[in-house]
């Protein structure tokens, strides 16, 4: 069995953020439904995966019901806790990577709020073995960002598995080892 997969669901993405990796990453190899299989671990990402989560939501049931018991990540920078798809998909994986980017807006500070918020709520992690990680842009990384997003305080910070600034790093978008970078078209499903 490989290690794990990074899985592009879907190249769309509302940031349009200056030297994102999707724009320098070249040719990534497509993969059918059955290739995930072959993985233990998978992340899913995009573009922004969450622009599709009620298909995420189906692939993840389509994984489960096929037989995967690896564990399942998310990275995103989107996630709307008002929306059904969305807290469902929160509920099936087993943590995310959630990036505040640069020049957030104020709906953007709003929705890292009350999904840290649905986090602390929701979720126990040390009990539930989950790994929900915030990131933030260090262009935008400041005490009034964290008081704002309701993580003024480190004490604030439990329920998520770590509180990190993210240093842009311009045309590096480095795999982790033991990582493959596939492209699993949720578009076209």
């Amino acid at each position: 069995m490989k290690k794990r997969a990074r899985v592009i669901v879907t190249y769309n993405c509302p940031r349009h953020c200056e030297n994102c990796c999707n724009e320098h990453i070249g040719n990534v190899p497509e993969v059918v439904f059955t290739d995930l299989l072959k993985y233990e671990e998978l992340v899913i990402t995009g573009g922004e995966p969450m622009l599709l989560a009620p298909r995420v939501l189906e692939m993840i049931h389509r994984l489960r019901a096929n037989g995967y018991e690896g564990k399942i990540w998310l990275y995103t920078s989107c996630v709307k806790t008002a929306r059904w798809a969305d807290r469902a998909v929160l509920k099936e994986v087993d943590g995310i990577t959630y990036t505040l980017h640069h020049k957030p807006s104020q709906t953007d500070l709003r929705d890292a709020r009350k999904l840290s918020k649905y986090i602390l709520d929701n979720f126990d992690n040390r009990k539930n073995r989950r790994s929900d990680r915030l990131l933030i842009d260090s262009r935008c990384y400041t005490n009034e960002v964290l008081t704002i997003i309701g993580l003024d305080t480190e004490d604030s910070w439990g329920h998520w598995t770590s509180v990190k600034y993210l240093k842009w790093k311009d045309d590096e978008c480095p795999l982790p080892e033991g990582e493959e970078l596939v492209f699993y078209d949720l578009e076209k499903e």
